[in-house]
């Protein structure tokens, strides 16, 4: 008796294909036919040009998705791949630089595979906004198995300069920052689609323990501005400018803006208040600044604590009139702190830059929040605006406290964990 016939296990995956080195379109074209003789191509996507991420200094990427069928498992399709890649005529250089074809693998229907010479999906997936195209032109309800999000929902346009904020304002996208403190964290960071990082003052509170950001030095923002940097090559960086490291003089403001630019890599610094004349200098010297008003924590002492700003129709206006000389000064965003949502919609409505809120309702361009926050490292703080979108200070505790109690048992390390 003869079996049942069997048929090769069919996969599907989605490439990205990049080009920026002499006829970007042909070397897309070879690709294409190249991948054709490995499998069925069942769709393409439109070409976009796009800036390189890590390496600016060169060439705009021409980049395309391309849907494939094969019966060819995942580690061997990138061997026909790397074969490929040499007989369109792509030439070994640094890595991250020029490329006449460059083929990745960034989508598979087996969901996830891992190996020493292929990770699908690709780590850098979520970063990289030609990828977040291709997906939603190809497969926009696919799941991100990592994240467990339809790439739909995970779609934006990178922001890359300080140009960008206002283009996603226009748009009516909204902005997604993240404050971030530190190399570790910065590195998860990376492998999202996260609009920009601040390194905030906040690190007095939240890495140092103080009860206010008032002690934090340039010395301390340059430290975790350059760690934070390192952790993510290519985001969008903006560093907090310390308390009294710009409102003392101007000639302060641009020797201490400019070192944190010089010595961490950042794009961009912040500023809280309306020092109009330390703003002007800062950008006349070509810094990029972002405004902050409502509640400006480095005022605190002045506040009488940490209160709700623009509750009445003067202070209200005060926070508009301020909005529109930032502005006019020059900044492009204004961060609004702990106001209220409607004024927050005003300031928001009345400016060309955009606006982002951290506790100032959903009126605004985008939100910012500590990301110790929203992971719910600290069991004792959960201010009112904060949405904790894990709970990882249990998940730390149950670990540690399961660590010592293996340690005292004698179960840690085990036999396999030995030399």
């Amino acid at each position: 008796m003869v079996g049942p016939e069997t048929h090769p296990v069919k996969f599907e995956y989605i490439l990205a294909l990049g080009s920026n080195v002499g006829d970007r379109n042909f070397y897309l074209d070879q690709a294409i036919s190249g991948l054709a003789r490995l499998g069925t191509v069942r769709a393409t996507t439109r070409r976009y040009e796009t800036w390189p991420i890590l390496i600016r200094a060169q060439g705009k990427f021409l980049n395309q998705g391309v849907w494939l069928e094969t019966t060819t498992e995942p580690e061997a399709l990138l061997g026909q791949i790397l074969a490929l890649e040499k007989e369109i005529g792509r030439i070994p250089r640094i890595k991250n630089g020029p490329r006449e074809i460059d083929i990745d693998i960034v989508w598979f229907s087996g969901g996830t595979f891992r190996s020493a010479q292929l990770h699908i999906p690709h780590p850098f997936n979520r970063a990289r906004e030609w990828v977040r195209q291709i997906m939603c032109e190809l497969k926009p309800d696919a799941i991100d198995p990592e994240v467990g999000l339809r790439y739909a929902r995970i779609r934006g346009r990178t922001i890359m300069n300080i140009q960008d904020f206002a283009k996603k304002k226009s748009l009516g996208e909204k902005i997604a920052v993240v404050t971030c403190y530190d190399y570790a964290f910065a590195r998860l960071l990376a492998r999202t689609s996260i609009d920009a990082i601040l390194v905030g003052d906040s690190l007095g509170n939240v890495m140092q323990g103080h009860a206010n950001t008032l002690p934090v030095t340039v010395e301390e923002m340059v430290y975790h501005a350059r760690i934070v940097r390192r952790g993510a090559p290519q985001a969008f960086l903006i560093v907090d400018l310390p308390f009294l490291s710009y409102q003392t003089s101007v000639r302060d403001a641009v020797a201490n803006a400019g070192r944190i630019i010089k010595e961490t890599g950042a794009d961009a610094v912040k500023l809280e208040g309306l020092f109009l004349p330390q703003i002007r200098a800062l950008i006349k010297s070509g810094i990029p600044v972002m405004g902050h008003l409502g509640f400006t924590p480095q005022s605190l002492l002045a506040f009488g604590g940490y209160r709700v700003q623009g509750k009445t129709p003067s202070s209200a206006e005060n926070i508009l009139r301020a909005a529109a000389a930032l502005e006019k000064a020059g900044v492009f965003a204004i961060v609004l702190e702990m106001v209220p949502t409607e004024l927050a919609g005003r300031v928001t409505a009345s400016l060309s830059i955009p606006t982002i809120g951290i506790g100032a309702g959903d009126l605004t361009d985008g939100q910012v929040l500590v990301l110790n926050d929203l992971l719910g490292l600290d069991p004792d703080f959960s201010p009112r605006f904060v949405r904790r979108y894990a709970n990882l200070s249990a998940s730390v505790i149950s670990a540690v406290e399961q660590y010592a109690a293996d340690v005292r048992e004698r179960k840690f390390p085990n036999e396999q964990e030995r030399f």
